[in-house]
């Protein structure tokens, strides 16, 4: 190999991204490496829960826009509990190294996955596609949000 072709190689390379790029991509990687800590790892279970609060947040957003209630207070409020989720699922990480196990963690995620599902079904039925839920699953909704709206008049 020449020594022209390879100083050409290292600029090319040496130039591929620039400062802000190369900064951006490394805030990025702290991110990832704290969010894949604090959660024990990325496995199925977080894959799964990430795939459903995307999709409780997808269809929470287009069920608003749809009733016109679109209100960007509700969602960083929405957005606020799904961290704090997470870092419940931290703390249930924590729980299982204390303890040396491995179920508190996925307790915590379970928890959190059937929460999410009823959500995206109350959203799906916001949408006006609850004719496609089961009815003892819509019974069980209307009686939860029921419950909900007795727990907000009391506080």
């Amino acid at each position: 190999m020449k020594r022209g072709s390879l100083t050409n190689m290292i600029n090319t390379i040496w130039n591929l991204w620039t400062a802000t790029e190369i900064k951006i991509g490394c805030l990025f990687s702290i991110l990832w490496l704290a969010f894949n800590t604090l959660v024990g790892g990325v496995d199925d279970q977080i894959q799964a829960l990430v795939i459903l609060v995307s999709l409780d947040i997808l269809t929470g957003m287009i069920a608003s826009c749809k009733s016109h209630s679109f209100a960007s207070s509700v969602a960083t409020r929405g957005l606020c509990k799904k961290a704090v989720m997470f870092l419940i699922i931290g703390l249930g990480v924590l729980l299982d190294g204390a303890m040396h196990t491995h179920m508190v963690r996925t307790m915590f995620i379970g928890a959190y996955a059937i929460v999410e599902a009823m959500s995206i079904l109350e959203n799906i039925d916001k949408l006006g596609y609850g004719h496609y839920i089961p009815n003892f699953i819509r019974n069980a909704l209307a009686q939860i949000a029921r419950e909900k709206k007795v727990d907000k008049i009391d506080d």
